[in-house]
């Protein structure tokens, strides 16, 4: 599934790739997330999507704005990684 900038912005503040720079290393880009997660309000139709394509999971309760916490998964931070061409580490890796 071709997803736009829209689920790129979105997946990189996620994963605090808006705030922080990768790093290079003989000529390839890594980054190493801080976090993995992003809490929605009440408009969490794009992270519904991403959890369908299996890009990224979801709590079970609500939060206090009335959304759910979301999370990449594997799945999602290679797709990120390979979106912008970087290899994205797991937060426990």
């Amino acid at each position: 599934m071709e997803m736009d900038n829209k689920y790129i912005k979105l997946s990189k503040h996620c994963i605090g790739l808006d705030r922080k720079k990768p790093y290079t290393r003989h000529g390839k880009k890594f980054y190493r997330p801080y976090r993995n997660y992003y809490s929605t309000g009440k408009n969490f139709e794009d992270w519904e999507l991403m959890v369908q394509v299996g890009y990224a999971d979801q709590g079970n309760e609500k939060n206090q704005h009335g959304g759910y916490t979301y999370w990449l998964t594997r799945v999602g931070l290679d797709w990120l990684g390979e979106k912008l061409g970087i290899r994205i580490y797991d937060v426990e890796d």
